[in-house]
């Protein structure tokens, strides 16, 4: 079986030192309690927040098109459901950081118009070991599930 853990820890790791290197303090996972609920307020982790709390991050790793070839709207709409989480929590700057530049750029004009003020996206540009290493991975998913 794929092992795709390594997209939660090599990437995530990998974004969190390129997020250090662009806002000058470390990142971490951390849950955060979400505001505005109904309801018992729960948290949610997300997958970067800086060490004062003022910068907070999801992570999404994602190819824009399935393996057929087609626009992947389960992908887009985990990124999606990302925006929505960090929507709902308080910091001064909240982003969605994409990694693969066809998502990046898709995912952008498929915004336009529908992004809240105040959260924005990032693209972080992956080395190419790491980008061949993810693809061997995609591979091997995609052969286990017939395709």
């Amino acid at each position: 079986m794929a092992d795709t853990r390594i997209l939660k820890s090599k990437v995530e790791s990998f974004v969190r030192d390129w997020l250090e290197a662009r806002f000058g303090q470390k990142f971490g996972t951390k849950f955060l309690l979400l505001k505005g609920v109904q309801g018992e307020a729960k948290s949610h982790e997300f997958d970067a927040v800086s060490m004062d709390g003022s910068i907070v991050c999801g992570i999404k790793t994602a190819s824009w098109k399935t393996s057929g070839g087609k626009r992947g709207s389960g992908k887009v709409q985990g990124a999606f459901t990302e925006l929505y989480f960090l929507h709902l929590i308080d910091a001064q700057q909240k982003y969605l950081v994409l990694t693969d530049p066809e998502f990046f750029r898709c995912f952008a004009k498929e915004c336009d118009g529908r992004l809240e003020v105040g959260l924005g996206l990032l693209h972080c540009p992956l080395p190419p070991d790491l980008c061949r290493e993810i693809e061997l991975i995609r591979s091997a998913s995609r052969s286990e599930l017939g395709f």
